[in-house]
């Protein structure tokens, strides 16, 4: 197994156990587990970006892009929820620019 399939693997299974703690433990529906899974991921990305920003932060070499990297998390969330084959293989990359010319 790779180290991306072993990272993935291990944060899947770390979340499949908050989601059926949040079941178990709230009177919350499953749409608003998953939205607090959600809610911690945005605040998880924002900490370890704000780290990224700092002078003295991680020495690793990444340099966050709130834009691209909220869209690449938005859009794995998309492809790999959907049931729709056209969302699962959508590539923003593709898209045409909208917008102010």
């Amino acid at each position: 197994m790779s180290k991306p399939d072993e990272a993935y693997a291990a944060a899947r299974e770390a979340m499949i156990s908050a989601y059926c703690s949040g079941l178990a433990t709230t009177q919350l529906s499953p749409i608003e587990v998953l939205e607090s899974l959600a809610l911690a991921l945005g605040k998880i990305y924002r900490e370890v970006a704000d780290e990224h920003l700092h002078p003295a932060g991680c020495p690793c070499g990444w340099h966050p892009d709130d834009l691209f990297d909220i869209l690449a998390l938005q859009q794995a969330i998309a492809a790999n929820a959907a049931r729709d084959e056209r969302v699962a293989s959508f590539d923003l990359r593709l898209a045409p620019p909208v917008g102010h010319g």
